[in-house]
Order: structure tokens, then sequence, then C-alpha cells
């Protein structure tokens, strides 16, 4: 999701993990639901990049299989923009699930290449993101019963999970879009969804922390600035109200009085907006927008 300017319209749809080297895996309790499998007999071995984003984020050796197995590609810009149908008409028939850094489609998955040290740790989020787009790809209609539940028990309630999915409406494959979301960008799961993702991260909190560190921070700060915005907007509308009182009323000693007030005001209102302008703009920046 890209934010519009002076305008705070939803948040992303991107995620990231750790660059961190990965925790030694720990086996946990087995999961209630059923583990997505692969038959597939790829041994070309990935590309060094491809590696380092399995190993930053933490995928067990299922996972590994899985992501390799749905051909993953580390895509310039323009290419990205083809393999993932970025810029199509709405409405454009395609079976593309994208993001502004990745996508799953036609089984395959397409991440844009990074540009600058922070998009890197960003394209870790995207890659655990368009994995678990995978997993849920391999998962038959009765063994999604079970999970897609759990999922809606997550979604009950959950404000910030909400304003992730505006995007998407009421498209039939809104599960499978909180399936990755919850598993690549939320802490405080389920312990049924937690135990489940455990299935394809070793350290799925390494994963959270990066989107956080990447784009959660620069949410909270829009969403400050934004209430900041808003704030001023409203006072500097009561206040033109009350000039404009005081003006009918002739009151003109009192509307000469107010109209410092009135200047500082609107001061702080173009500086806060200014502000908000290019922090909005530098987020879209990262996202690729």
């Amino acid at each position: 999701m890209v934010f519009g300017r002076r305008r705070l319209v939803g948040l992303v749809m991107i995620l990231a993990t750790s660059c961190s080297d990965p925790l030694d895996r720990v086996d946990g309790p087995r999961s209630t639901f059923a583990v997505p499998t692969t038959t597939s007999t790829t041994t070309v071995p990935p590309s060094l990049d491809l590696q380092d984003l399995m190993v930053a984020t933490t995928m067990t050796e299922s996972a590994q299989r899985i992501f390799a197995a749905a051909n993953p590609a580390i895509e310039d810009a323009e290419t990205f923009a083809r393999s993932c149908s970025v810029g199509a008409e709405p409405g454009a028939p395609t079976d593309a699930r994208t993001h502004t850094r990745g996508c799953y489609v036609g089984g395959r998955i397409h991440l844009r290449a990074p540009e600058r040290a922070e998009t890197r740790e960003l394209m870790y989020v995207v890659a655990a993101h368009e994995l678990l787009h995978a997993a849920y790809a391999l998962l038959s209609p009765e063994e999604r019963i079970p999970l897609d539940a759990e999922l809606e028990a997550a979604r009950a309630g959950n404000q910030r999970l909400a304003e992730r999915l505006e995007p998407y409406g009421s498209t039939p494959t809104l599960h499978n879009e909180i399936h990755s979301i919850l598993g690549s960008e939320f802490d405080g799961l389920s312990p049924a969804l937690e135990t489940y993702y455990s299935q394809f991260f070793s350290n799925r909190a390494a994963i959270v922390a990066t989107r956080q560190r990447t784009l959660g921070d620069r949410e909270n700060e829009i969403r400050n600035l934004k209430a900041q915005v808003d704030d001023l907007s409203a006072r500097l509308a009561a206040l033109a109200d009350a000039q404009e009182q005081r003006r009918l009323a002739g009151d003109l000693e009192s509307y000469n009085a107010a109209v410092d007030d009135h200047n500082e005001l609107l001061s702080r209102y173009n500086t806060a907006a200014e502000t908000l302008n290019t922090r909005v703009d530098e987020y879209n920046s990262l996202l690729g927008a």
C-alpha cells in the first residue's frame, strides 16, 4: 500500500526479516494443521543471493524446499513490473498477488532487487511473505478449513490487520493474504498459529522485528504526524470560524488581536504538513512506489 500525501490511507502490504545470523532451530510441538509438502525434484542450487534470503529469514528445511520449488527470481525493476503486472489497469485479468517489491504468480516467486541497504532488509520480509503464499497454495481445500478458521479468529478485532487488508477488498484469496501477512508481520499470535508458522521459520520473531524496523517505525511516525496535522487543521478551522464571527459583529479589536495567534498556528500547521509529506515520500520510496 502506498501512502498519499497529507493523508494516511492505509498501511503497507510488505514484510521483512532479520539480516542477523539465524538462531539454531529448536523443534517445537507439531502443528495441528496440515504441513504443506512439495514433490519438486529441483536440483539446481539457488544463487548466493537466494541462499542468503533463506538463511537470513531462518527458513526451515521444509520451507527452503517450498521456496526453491517456487523458482524464485530476484529481478530488476522493469522485469519485476512485467512479471507481477505492476501498473496493470484495475480489473485486468491476472492471477498475480502483487506487492511493490514481491509477488507470487503462476506458481513462481518474483522479488524486486534492492537499490540500497534499507530495501535489502525489506526484501527479507518480502521473501518470507511470498514463501507463505507458496506454502498456502500447496494446501488442499480440506486442509485449509481449520487453518482459515484460525486466521479468521486472529482477524477478529485486529484493527491493524484490518488496515492492511483494505486494499484487498472482498477478494476470494483473502485468507491467502491473511496467511502471509500474519506470518511475516505480526507477533502475539495464538499458540496454534505460532506452532503452525514454526514449520517455516525457526525464528519468526526476527522477521517481524525487521518489518517493524524497516516499515513499522515509519508508519508509527506517519500516524503521529498525521494526528498533529489533523489537530492543527481543526484548531485553524475553529479559529477561522471565531474570526468570522468577530468580523460580522464588528469586533475589529478582538479580530486584530487574534491575527498573530492565527499566523502562529498556521506556521505550525505548514511545518507539520511539510514534515508529514517528506516522511510519506520517503516511505513510498522505500516501497519502490
